[in-house]
């Protein structure tokens, strides 16, 4: 030291500065006063490793997730497992913030955000999105321990979620071959710019028919061809760019319908005319029921209005086609098969209708005719065929997508073997 102090002042005084120097300049002292630091960090405490390689990489470090485009809402399980690594029962406590366009839920698999653990416990981590909320968004998942708030990490989060897809659409044929569609909402509610209706007339390829989205649940279809049927399904749409889009909804199919009803082929009042029902009257007419007969190519939603000629009152009536009798009687065949084989009976009837099968003997059998009206039932199976020859009756009825239910055809046959 006084070594260190004669260089200083021969410095000084070779500037010509050399000054005076007290003994306070310096201390004797060459220790310093204990001042412990104590060195701490989360993985002292927990451990977090993936469970789900598809969203969920690194370690309690360094974790990351990364969900992707979330197409409906839907829980991921165990993501990321957390593991006490400490010595003593420790609690872990996950928040979820900065995803403004999101809402979605980080549980621990016992539920709730914190789990308490003992010394070499674990915990599995899931997360539920949103059946209300769509968008693109990322945000942070702490986790931290419990009692100390300095102590956590953050880790980056990454949703994007598409809205929930909207109902089946409900579909009604209208005049002039229109068709009207309507559809329940879909369950989101908040970034939901609307919907895209897609139409196919076959093979299989859609084409959306809305330019922009759809901001109400009713689309009217006017470009349509008569006679043709249509395949239709929806998208619900996220607002912000780029777009998100659900996935499809179930498909309705429908034909379009622009050719009027048969003229009514009879008309006659059934009841409540005057003189034996031959005319109406305004005393009358409020009265009255009427029996139209339609023509053979009417439908079941065709409707008949009769106007009565005194100051235009009006009676409606609504008759199930094929002049008011619903469809038609099916024809029937039977085949006589081997012991080995069920027999069978087909023949033809109104397209797509519900075909009724049923043996004298107690036996009911159904089956649905295909889009040309041909059906085809096994009416036995073999270990239930007695040893023929024996005589067999079945009767055969269709029932129509409206209810309507044919006449019924009866079928004698005689099973031979």
């Amino acid at each position: 030291m006084k070594r260190l102090v004669a260089i200083a002042c021969l410095g000084l005084a070779a500037a010509g500065l050399c000054a005076r120097l007290s003994s306070a300049a310096f201390t004797a002292t060459t220790s310093i006063a204990s001042s412990p630091v104590t060195v701490d960090k989360l993985a002292n405490y927990f451990s977090a490793t993936p469970l789900n390689g598809t969203v969920a990489s690194g370690g309690v470090d360094n974790l990351a997730l990364d969900f992707g485009t979330v197409a409906s809402a839907r829980t991921f399980t165990s993501v990321f497992r957390v593991t006490n690594v400490s010595g003593a029962s420790r609690t872990a406590v996950l928040t979820v913030s900065g995803i403004p366009s999101q809402t979605s839920a980080v549980a621990f698999s016992g539920g709730g955000t914190s789990a308490t653990l003992a010394a070499g416990a674990s915990a599995t981590v899931n997360v539920t999105t949103s059946s209300t909320v769509a968008g693109r968004g990322s945000g942070t998942l702490r986790l931290g321990l419990s009692g100390l708030g300095w102590m956590y990490r953050d880790y980056s989060v990454k949703i994007d979620e598409a809205p929930e897809a909207p109902t089946a659409p409900a579909v009604a044929q209208k005049p002039g071959g229109r068709l009207d569609l309507s559809w329940t909402a879909s369950t989101t509610t908040t970034n939901l710019a609307g919907y895209d209706v897609y139409r196919s007339n076959g093979g299989g390829a859609y084409s959306k028919l809305n330019p922009t989205p759809l901001t109400g649940t009713t689309y009217s279809d006017t470009a349509t061809t008569d006679g043709t049927t249509y395949t239709y399904k929806l998208t619900a749409v996220s607002s912000g760019s780029p777009l998100l889009t659900s996935v499809d909804s179930p498909t309705v199919t429908a034909t379009a319908d622009a050719t009027p009803p048969g003229a009514p082929t009879a008309l006659s009042l059934a009841n409540g005319g005057g003189a034996g029902n031959a005319y109406v009257n305004a005393g009358n007419a409020s009265s009255i029921s009427v029996s139209v007969s339609l023509a053979a190519n009417s439908l079941t939603s065709d409707t008949v209005k009769l106007t009565v000629s005194n100051g235009g009152n009006s009676v409606t009536t609504t008759h199930a086609g094929a002049n008011g009798a619903g469809p038609a009687a099916p024809s029937a065949s039977y085949t006589d098969n081997s012991n080995a084989n069920a027999d069978v009976v087909f023949g033809s009837a109104e397209a797509n209708a519900s075909i009724g099968v049923t043996s004298a003997s107690g036996g009911t059998y159904s089956t649905t005719a295909n889009g040309s009206g041909a059906y085809s039932v096994n009416v036995a199976a073999a270990p239930g065929k007695p040893n023929g020859p024996i005589a067999l009756t079945y009767t055969v009825t269709a029932t129509d997508a409206a209810g309507n239910t044919s006449a019924a055809t009866t079928l004698n046959v005689n099973d031979t073997k």
